[in-house]
């Protein structure tokens, strides 16, 4: 073998070897970069694909919570808030790594949201709400989101960090076998180097190939690679089904037409990522573009937001629209409000008119029915107010609604508005075949002269509606500075109230009532009192009327039943077993289901006898439901108890249900009686009331008797019986004992003046 064959032999077993170790160690450095690019694709870019979904999930948690606050629609935010639970706990469980320290952080901070949701959800599930708490807990769970998205960013941050430091690995390693393979090339030649270029190429568009493939190929969401001119160089099928879904014909119409434009000026900037929403026909995108400066490309994920954005216009509106009339809500009015009061010289009217009654109509046919009838009420109003220019109409809570007249200072068009709103109800509302007629009561207050604020200016006019509805509904009140002062009074009222009975400082009188034929004693009438706090005075007129109205009634007047009983047993035990006692029922407690048990426990409890007991009720009381107060009323008389009117003349009895009522008593009113001697009028009804009394086969008591000329006309119109001043004013147990002990009777003159 010559020394040229030897040389060749050398050389071809070099190259020979040579070519084995290249090829090993393309082998190992080309399975290396597979396995980074495998990496990318089945680990970072998936995670940073769940850290987007997490963001999204806990930024939706707060509109959940929110719609659930405006709506108070329990089954709703149970539904969405677990279905997001879900998705932030499988997004926590998906995501791991080297992003411990800041998972935990979000771990941590959503399971504090999902603790204050609960408690909110506790909150308005219940009776009654506590608005200030559940704001409160909002504005928590706010804070706590906005302290999530920093660890959020920081996760990106690092996955991001981590696809980079794996993308430069593998354009690292895929540089150093292309310097092997020319260098490996400087020693052959022919078909060596074409071997070489061969290989190398091959190895590059292999790379190349499974790179984009595994990138990108297998991603459902829609992902191009640009050039730093905004050019498309590559886009997966996703964004191909996306182009086909919008009828567009090349994927570089998926872009914002400033693309571009933006890579510029991140190219010139430094800014590393960017990212848009864009409107193509009907659907919105949301294009997120990621600058890689060392490739001299831009990666851009882009996501259908259509759905997510209609959502969001929905909540939006739900937060600031009545769910029932579809009118906007309080949330609306105080902004709208609020515009007008930032105007330089601010002038506006604001009206809040509310539905008398409406709770008999709740009671009676349903919340179905009440809506029914609330959108009816809405659709008179809007249509009385489009003819006031500038009007604009609201629906706060329940049965209020609110009138907002921006750039008004006029009284009388406030005044005229007020009449207009109460003459449109005098027409009854067809609600599902059935006819309803309602009255208003309206208040009003007005900028500037009554406040410049929005909370003052809507505290105000409540003051003037609570007003209207206390002096009976049906009417219009202006605010004026004394009407938060009575309100203070009233709410001082209701605060002592709650606190009275286990205070022990209720305490019961007694007002004789006389027989006008013997002049006895017959029974007394038990009269609440309060004495409270710095043993001040509490008049019935102050107190009544808080109780009734809170509920606090019932509790009060079963204290009331039970004192009166048991002193009527004590005195029956004393010797005057022929006393009556006679115990005032408010509407509230008479319609209570429990009122007839607690009539016999009562009785059972004190021992008095159940004849011995006569309970009065009003007369408007017991016209509310005529049908259900039949069956009470007979319920009662089954047991023995006797029955009576109070206050009668003054409401609005149908005799056609009076007869049917099993009565023994009928009283008087006492501002009849105070006029008859007087007034013809006065004298007239009190003498029809008598006449009715005795033609139903009632004992008739009057009440109020205080002159004797008084008690004289009651003895002509045959009147049986009497109670007032003229003999006693109402005086604690002491004292009505010691007139039933001196035996006292209506004096001798006054008997002359009766016998003639």
């Amino acid at each position: 073998m010559s020394s040229l064959q030897r040389k060749i032999l050398a050389v071809y077993l070099l190259v020979l070897l040579l070519g084995i170790t290249l090829s090993a160690t393309i082998y190992y450095y080309g399975r290396a970069v597979r396995g980074t690019t495998a990496e990318l694709v089945e680990q970072s870019l998936p995670q940073l694909q769940t850290i987007a979904a997490l963001r999204g999930a806990i930024l939706l948690e707060r509109p959940i919570l929110y719609e659930y606050y405006a709506t108070v629609d329990r089954k709703k935010f149970i539904d969405n808030f677990e279905m997001n639970m879900r998705s932030i706990d499988a997004g926590l469980h998906s995501i791991g790594g080297a992003n411990g320290e800041h998972l935990a952080h979000v771990a941590r901070d959503t399971d504090t949201i999902h603790e204050l949701a609960g408690q909110l959800d506790s909150t308005l599930n219940s009776a009654d709400i506590d608005w200030d708490k559940a704001r409160d807990l909002l504005q928590a769970i706010t804070t706590l989101e906005e302290s999530i998205l920093p660890d959020l960013d920081a996760l990106v941050q690092l996955n991001q960090q981590q696809v980079e430091h794996g993308g430069a690995q593998v354009q690292s390693r895929t540089v150093w076998i292309t310097g092997m393979v020319v260098t490996f090339s400087i020693f052959i030649s022919g078909i060596a180097l074409w071997v070489g270029f061969y290989v190398n190429t091959y190895i590059s568009e292999t790379a190349e190939r499974k790179r984009l493939a595994l990138f990108a190929e297998r991603s459902p969401s829609p992902v191009m690679r640009l050039s730093t001119t905004g050019a498309v160089l590559y886009a997966n099928p996703a964004a191909r089904s996306l182009c086909a879904q919008l009828g567009l014909t090349e994927a570089q119409q998926l872009l914002p037409a400033d693309s571009g434009l933006r890579i510029k000026q991140a190219l010139d900037t430094g800014q590393e990522y960017w990212n848009c929403e864009h409107h193509i026909a009907t659907r919105i995108l949301d294009c997120s573009v990621h600058l890689l400066r060392d490739l001299d490309t831009c990666h851009v994920y882009l996501s259908d937001i259509s759905a997510r954005k209609q959502a969001e216009h929905k909540l939006e509106h739900r937060a600031y629209h009545d769910t029932v009339t579809g009118l906007p809500n309080r949330r609306a009015f105080n902004a709208r409000l609020a515009e007008a009061l930032r105007q330089d010289a601010p002038s506006v009217a604001v009206l809040l008119v509310r539905l008398d009654h409406i709770k008999r109509v709740l009671e009676s046919q349903g919340y179905e029915t009440s809506d029914a009838l609330l959108r009816a009420v809405a659709q008179r109003f809007g249509e009385l107010l489009s003819l006031f220019e500038g009007a604009l109409l609201f629906r706060f809570e329940g049965a209020t609604f609110s009138v907002l007249l921006p750039g008004t200072d006029s009284e009388q068009r406030v005044g005229q508005l007020a009449k207009r709103l109460h003459d449109c109800m005098t027409e009854p509302l067809h609600v599902e075949a059935r006819e309803y007629v309602f009255t208003l009561s309206i208040g009003a207050s007005q900028a500037p002269h009554n406040g410049n604020e929005v909370p003052i200016l809507t505290t105000n006019a409540e003051a003037a509606v609570n007003h209207a509805q206390r002096l009976g509904g049906n009417g219009f009140q202006r605010y004026t500075a004394d009407m938060n002062a009575r309100a203070q009074r009233w709410l001082t009222v209701e605060s002592g109230l709650r606190r009275a009975l286990e205070r022990d400082e209720f305490l019961l009188n007694y007002q004789p009532q006389l027989s006008l034929e013997s002049g006895q004693i017959t029974g007394m009438e038990a009269l609440i009192r309060w004495r409270g706090p710095d043993n001040i005075m509490i008049s019935p007129l102050d107190f009544i009327p808080v109780a009734e109205e809170t509920g606090q009634i019932v509790p009060i007047g079963a204290w009331v039943l039970h004192t009166a009983c048991a002193q009527a047993r004590a005195w029956h035990a004393a010797g005057y077993s022929g006393l009556i006692i006679a115990v005032n029922i408010s509407a509230r407690q008479f319609q209570h289901p429990d009122f007839i048990h607690l009539v016999q426990r009562t009785l059972r409890d004190t021992g008095l006898p159940a004849e011995k007991l006569e309970l009065e009720i009003t007369e408007s009381a017991v016209m509310q439901d005529a049908e259900k107060t039949i069956a009470t009323l007979n319920a009662l008389h089954a047991l023995g108890v006797t029955l009576s009117i109070d206050d009668f003349g003054t409401g609005y009895s149908s005799l056609s249900y009076l007869k049917r009522f099993p009565l023994t008593k009928l009283k008087v009113d006492q501002s009849f009686v105070r006029n008859l001697t007087t007034s013809a009028n006065d004298a007239a009804i009190a003498r029809s009331v008598i006449l009715l009394g005795h033609s139903l086969n009632l004992v008739v008591i009057a009440e109020g008797v205080e002159t004797e000329a008084q008690l004289a006309w009651l003895r002509t119109q045959h009147c049986e019986e009497m109670q007032g001043y003229l003999f006693s004013r109402p005086v604690p147990a002491p004292e009505f004992e010691a007139l039933l002990r001196s035996d006292k009777r209506l004096g001798i003159d006054i008997v002359k003046t009766r016998a003639g």
